[in-house]
C-alpha cells in the first residue's frame, strides 16, 4: 500500500477527526504525550516525504517538535519536553510548513487561552479535558 503524501497531514482546524486518529497512532506508549521518537517513527511509516531528504524530513520535524512542545507555556517538569494533544495541531501545521519552505510561520495563538483552565476560542474537548487545538 503506498503512503499518503506529506502534504495530507490533517493540521487544519476542521480535521480533528483525522489529527485525533493520527495522534492515537503516533501514541505508542497510551500516554497522551509524544516523544519526538513515537512522532518521527508514526510519520515515516505514515506519510511519503517524496524526494525531500530524509535529513531535511527530520530537521523540519525537530525544528517543529521544538516549537510546538510547551506551545502555550503552561507545563513545568517532563510534561513541557513532550508535545499533547492541544499542541498536536500546531506541531503538525509547523511541519509541514515548514518542509514546504515556510520558515517562521506561527499558528495562530489560540492556546495562548489555554492558560489555566479557560479553553481558547475555536478549540475543541477531545477526551478528559484535553483540547485538541
Amino acid at each position: 500500500m503506498a503512503k499518503a503524501s506529506y502534504t495530507t497531514i490533517p493540521y487544519q482546524r476542521e480535521r480533528l477527526p483525522d489529527r485525533k486518529a493520527l495522534f492515537d497512532y503516533c501514541d505508542t506508549h497510551a500516554n497522551h504525550y509524544l516523544s519526538m521518537a513515537e512522532v518521527d517513527s508514526a510519520l515515516f511509516e505514515k506519510y511519503s516525504f517524496g524526494t525531500k531528504p530524509v535529513d531535511e524530513v527530520k530537521k523540519c520535524m525537530l525544528h517543529a517538535f521544538d516549537e510546538a512542545k510547551n506551545y502555550g507555556g503552561d507545563q513545568t517538569g517532563a510534561a513541557a519536553d513532550f508535545v499533547e494533544h492541544r499542541e498536536f495541531r500546531i506541531f503538525l501545521e509547523i511541519f509541514v510548513k515548514k518542509l514546504d519552505g515556510v520558515n517562521g510561520h506561527k499558528p495562530d495563538k489560540t492556546l495562548e487561552d489555554l492558560k489555566g483552565t479557560k479553553k481558547g476560542k475555536g478549540t475543541t474537548t477531545c477526551c478528559g479535558g484535553c483540547v485538541i487545538a
